[in-house]
């Protein structure tokens, strides 16, 4: 019996496992992720979230329900949603391509030395032109000083008009005031003398 039953296994495993070799291969849609699920239902568990591009070895289809039992290269099992699966394998990652350095060929000391006198120049330039700026600034700051103090006296200035126009308005408010009243005083003064005179001459 037990030779019968070990011709009857071995040709039973050959079986399953030229059929897992020949088994279909999905792969996860690379612009998404996709769950390995313990059944068909929505609120079936959870086991594992695939990553873009995982390999799916599959065991079983449903198609009207549009889920595949699968397995891991881990050996774990459970059902994925065939939405969320590819059948393209994911194209190997290109390398970069090489970008060839030209060989500079080395410089001789003329050149080195052409080059050390040109970077001296130009150093000489720009610490010329950051004291031209210092010196620019240093300006600007007078300039503003002095217009400050211009500001300040021109404010005077004007304090000192208005004071003087106060005073002159002071100044003819009197002497309009004493006009008016010489020439009331007068007013009054002239009848009088004219009849004194009239009496007088009179009086001969």
């Amino acid at each position: 019996m037990a030779p019968s039953r070990s011709f009857i296994l071995v040709p039973a495993l050959s079986l399953l496992l030229i059929a897992q070799a020949w088994a279909e291969t999905l792969y996860v849609a690379p612009n998404g992720a996709a769950e390995l699920r313990s059944g068909l239902a929505v609120k079936d568990k959870v086991m594992q979230s695939l990553a873009p591009n995982t390999p799916l070895k599959v065991l079983k289809t449903d198609k009207r329900r549009g889920y595949a039992k699968v397995q891991l290269d881990s050996g774990q099992m459970g059902w994925v949603s065939l939405k969320l699966t590819t059948g393209e394998a994911p194209r190997p990652a290109q390398p970069p391509p090489t970008v060839a350095i030209p060989e500079v060929p080395p410089k001789s000391a003329q050149e080195l030395q052409a080059e050390v006198n040109h970077l001296q120049t130009e150093l000489i330039a720009i610490r010329q032109a950051s004291s031209n700026i210092l010196r620019i600034q240093a300006e600007r700051d007078q300039l503003q000083e002095s217009v400050i103090s211009l500001r300040k006296e021109l404010d005077s200035a004007l304090r000192d008009k208005y004071a003087l126009n106060d005073d002159q308005k002071q100044s003819w408010f009197l002497i309009g005031s004493l006009v008016l009243f010489v020439g009331i005083l007068l007013g009054v003064m002239l009848p009088r003398l004219s009849v004194r005179r009239r009496s007088h001459w009179s009086s001969f």
